[in-house]
């Protein structure tokens, strides 16, 4: 039966049932993926992010209700907000993984220059193949990280994590650079970049209240004009098209994963009526909210 809400996920429920190490509510690592519980009822990440890498057999999971399938040598990347649901592994199913509350990743992510990769990486590509050397150095990284949480009377422990994590997120955008073929960018981001980042961070924070080009471009004191071009341009996509992929995907969790009212879901998403909340839905995903919670899709 569906809950009312979905029951989150956080770093503090894995390192009070789970025992791991950990730094407080910050970081909880896995040494074994295998701990993790098998679900089919869906769970929403709340401020947090979770990265794995599966080391053999394969884990098939639903992310914001899409399948996606784990094997050996991927990196498995599920970002705060995103629910998670249908989690199944196989019997050889292992790897290693680390849960990262959204505070410490964003304190981290200040210094990274592929910014704007990463924040790609975590809408569109959760799952992706790395090489043999990179799961070796990730393994190294993690046995580094673990060290250190051992380590209660470092003075600088926190700081010391804090910087081998910079280093994994370093090679983890390397990573991704490949695999989608990007040329080497420079070390330093460009402006449209950061434009496209602050862009991006603001839909996540306002989309279930804000859809309005207008307003982001005024929060972020340009022209509604010049956020259209800089965002296309650097994304590929519109910020109307931004928007509407966090509404749209908000809206899929709560159809299917809760026995939220169709009148209680406009509500949420800030829809001035359950019409036109019926409309937006149809036009953006192709079929009425109601086939989408039977199972239709177009």
């Amino acid at each position: 039966m569906k809950n009312k809400n979905i029951t989150p996920i956080t770093v503090e429920y894995f390192v009070e049932n789970y025992h791991l190490k950990n730094l407080g509510n910050d970081i909880a690592l896995f040494p074994s993926m295998r701990v993790l519980p098998q679900l089919t009822e869906a769970r929403r990440m709340s401020l947090c992010v979770f990265i794995g890498i599966c080391t053999s057999g394969i884990i098939t999971l639903e992310v914001n209700d899409k399948k996606r399938v784990v094997s050996s040598n991927s990196v498995m990347v599920i970002t705060d907000e995103s629910v998670v649901n249908n989690i199944v592994f196989s019997d050889d199913f292992d790897g290693f993984g680390i849960f990262i509350s959204y505070k410490m990743l964003h304190d981290i992510l200040v210094d990274v220059a592929y910014m704007s990769d990463l924040f790609l990486l975590s809408h569109n590509h959760p799952v992706f193949d790395i090489r043999e050397d990179e799961i070796e150095i990730a393994r190294l990284y993690f046995d580094n990280i673990r060290k250190r949480l051992d380590m209660d009377h470092h003075r600088y422990r926190r700081e010391v994590i804090r910087l081998q994590l910079l280093s994994l997120l370093y090679d983890y955008s390397n990573a991704f650079d490949r695999v989608i073929n990007q040329p080497q960018k420079k070390d330093k981001q460009s402006r449209g970049e950061r434009m496209f980042v602050n862009f991006v961070q603001l839909v996540e924070q306002n989309f279930r209240t804000q859809r309005q080009v207008q307003w982001y471009a005024k929060e972020m004191d340009i022209t509604p004009k010049y956020l259209s071009e800089v965002i296309s341009t650097v994304s590929r996509r519109t910020p109307n098209e931004w928007i509407d992929k966090f509404v749209t995907t908000e809206m899929r969790n709560l159809l299917r994963h809760t026995n939220l009212k169709m009148s209680e879901i406009a509500e949420e998403m800030n829809f001035p009526s359950q019409s036109f909340f019926g409309k937006y839905f149809k036009e953006n995903v192709g079929v009425t909210p109601s086939d989408y919670r039977n199972g239709i899709e177009k």
